[in-house]
């Protein structure tokens, strides 16, 4: 049932991802086409600090980590868990995974709250 309820969850953030990419794919590289500015300029330092402080970018961001992570590294897990493994490794790898995913996430949440908090000029 767990394991079910695991790969529903898997597939269930498949949806979310695309939607949170498309609009991070909208904002980042055609900006041209829905925004008006060059590429260049949505990519500047300065627009980039001002976009990120808006809440609705932070919330979509962590949004984005979390569902991209927990759908990648679910899918490792599979991968690895098919191999012959004894029941030990495979607690090993679980842990591995969750661990590592743990650290990829508390990094990019703060790096997206860094920058929903940094202040130009002091």
């Amino acid at each position: 049932m767990r394991e079910t309820r695991l790969w529903s969850w898997h597939l269930l953030v498949i949806p979310i991802i695309i939607v949170l990419l498309g609009a991070h794919f909208a904002v980042m590289h055609y900006a041209p086409v829905f925004y008006g500015v060059s590429v260049e300029e949505a990519r500047n330092f300065e627009t980039m600090i001002e976009r990120g402080r808006s809440v609705a970018q932070l919330v979509l961001y962590i949004l984005l980590l979390a569902a991209g992570l927990y759908h990648g590294l679910y899918g490792l897990r599979g991968i690895i868990r098919e191999l012959p493994l004894t029941p030990a490794l495979g607690k090993i790898v679980d842990i591995s995974v969750i661990g590592f995913g743990l650290f990829i996430f508390a990094l990019g949440t703060y790096v997206t709250w860094w920058t929903f908090s940094f202040k130009i000029g002091g």
